[in-house]
């Protein structure tokens, strides 16, 4: 009877999934974002053309050379089969992530029941159904991020490669870096090195394919596009979908409608005012982060260094100005890794951990439109419950790194 039902689950889950490829396709192939970006790119690299037509989809193609280059067999494909084979290669990149994810909870002495791996995960789901529907590179990232931990984790000959992974991972989108930060303050080489390399090798792709000099051109060409215009604000706003703080506080002090014509704004500052503003808020929570890891760097175990990497993963999408909503999936692993903990049998964790655990939940489910309709989630979103949840989530997760339940 167990085996009938263990089925029957798989087939569900199956039919979900190609029911959801089906809907993927047509959205992309209809609406031209994203992963219709991505295609659009690399045959603009094929073609010898820059891809980077930042005015485009929501802000065209954004990455490293790099990711282009290697989606250049998709490109050759006509879209809605490219968008089809994307859509397969993410449910496996999600599938991986999943795996690489429970062998870091495994290796830090954790083992969580199903059931609170599910309901830890439950907050997420919109997010991984996003991210899927659209062909994003989130799941991508996740991937790559989850193997780099669960080589951190667990010692043995896979340190080097999977560092190369928090390598690419950087490569892809810079605040991945962050993740590498526990390891520098504690001069931990071999991962410094193979981190490195990924980047080295991320960054040389294009001038092996292209040659030298096209190569330098289309760093430079993302540099000039992207970057500079990322750095000054011009790819940033106050929209819901960037639940970023800097974003946030962009709702409340600039004068700029939040979603429709809706605005939240309780000050009026310039832009120019603005910007250090959100400087200032750049440094005070990169200056927190270290500071957590600075004083935990003497006390390191699997466990408070699986942590130490949740927190990253925290960090990575409140220390930068631009992270929709969908880049929160990266927050898996900070969700089942507090959730293993608090929920862990036996287990006596912080009172506190427990609420906050609760009510970054709480936050995160309540901004998902399909549960309280989009006139409620657009409001919450517009006073970014979950750059708030993810605080939450990151003050939990220190409140347990400083506990004794977090020794092995």
């Amino acid at each position: 009877m167990r085996s009938a039902r263990g089925w029957i689950g798989w087939v569900l889950a199956g039919a979900v999934l190609v029911a959801i490829g089906f809907t993927a396709v047509h959205k992309q192939v209809r609406d031209g974002n994203d992963f219709p970006l991505y295609w659009q790119g690399s045959r603009d690299l094929l073609a010898g053309r820059s891809p980077y037509d930042v005015a485009s989809g929501l802000h065209g193609y954004v990455y490293l050379p790099w990711f282009a280059w290697g989606l250049a067999t998709l490109a050759l494909l006509p879209l809605p089969a490219a968008a089809a084979c994307w859509y397969v290669a993410n449910v496996v990149f999600m599938a991986l992530a999943v795996r690489d994810l429970l062998a870091a909870l495994r290796a830090a002495g954790l083992s969580p029941s199903t059931r609170t791996l599910l309901l830890a995960a439950l907050p997420l789901a919109g997010l991984a159904h996003d991210n899927l529907v659209l062909g994003q590179a989130n799941l991508f990232l996740l991937w790559l991020l989850s193997a780099a931990v669960r080589g951190a984790v667990t010692p043995g000959h896979v340190s080097f490669t999977r560092g190369v992974s928090l390598g690419l991972a950087a490569a892809l989108k810079m605040s991945a870096g962050v993740l590498v930060l526990p390891s520098l303050l504690r001069l931990r080489w071999r991962w410094l090195i193979a981190f490195a390399a990924g980047i080295t090798a991320a960054l040389l792709l294009p001038l092996a394919i292209s040659g030298a000099d096209a190569g330098f051109r289309q760093l430079a060409d993302w540099r000039a596009k992207v970057v500079a215009p990322a750095a000054a604000g011009v790819l940033q706003g106050s929209k819901v979908i960037d639940q970023s703080p800097h974003a946030g506080l962009r709702r409340l002090l600039v004068d700029e409608p939040a979603y429709g014509d809706r605005r939240v704004n309780i000050a009026s500052l310039d832009t120019k005012a603005f910007a250090n503003v959100s400087r200032a808020v750049a440094v005070v929570l990169l200056a927190a982060y270290l500071l957590v890891w600075f004083a935990g760097r003497a006390r390191v175990t699997p466990r408070t260094l699986l942590l130490d990497l949740a927190l990253g993963c925290c960090a990575m999408v409140q220390l930068t100005g631009f992270n929709l909503k969908a880049q929160f999936i990266v927050l898996l692993l900070p969700a089942w890794a507090a959730a293993a903990m608090v929920f862990a049998p036996g287990a006596r964790p912080p009172h506190v951990a427990r609420v906050l655990l609760f009510a970054a939940a709480a936050l995160f489910l309540l901004s998902q439109p399909s549960l309280v309709g989009r006139a409620a989630s657009n409001l919450l979103l517009a006073y970014s419950a979950m750059g708030v949840g993810t605080l939450l989530l990151a003050v939990a997760i220190v409140t347990l790194r400083f506990h004794p339940v977090a020794a092995d």
